[in-house]
Parts: C-alpha cells; sequence; structure tokens
C-alpha cells in the first residue's frame, strides 16, 4: 500500500501498522484507575516495545487520574 502511495507522488514522514480495536470497553472509577496504572507500567518496561489495548475511558476521568 505505500509503494503504491509513493508511486502515486506522495511522501510520508511517518509510516507504521497500527493495532485499531474494532470493538472498546468503558472503564470508570477503579477500573480506569486500575488501566491506567497498568499500562503506564507496561509503558515503562524496557522489554515492551507497543502497547494496545481496547479501553475507553472518558477524558474528564483521563484528567482526574492524570493529576
Amino acid at each position: 500500500m505505500k509503494k503504491a502511495i509513493e508511486e502515486a507522488g506522495f511522501k510520508f514522514n511517518y509510516a507504521e501498522v497500527t493495532m485499531v480495536p474494532q470493538n472498546t470497553i468503558r472503564l470508570t472509577g477503579k477500573d480506569a484507575e486500575q488501566m491506567v496504572k497498568l499500562m503506564e507500567g507496561l509503558e515503562d518496561s524496557e522489554d515492551v516495545q507497543k502497547v494496545y489495548a481496547n479501553f475507553d475511558i472518558a477524558d474528564e476521568e483521563m484528567e482526574r487520574l492524570s493529576a
């Protein structure tokens, strides 16, 4: 796909294959807090290259958890 787009005259600054969930799970309260801690722990690990997830946490709750 990338090659065909380049041959059409478009240039890329960045291109990668990524995982996009088809279904998401809404998390709130304690579940959201635990998931954020888990994701932070995984992302901080030197052994982990990429982290994908299918959870959905409201922006207001993410701001509260980030504070």
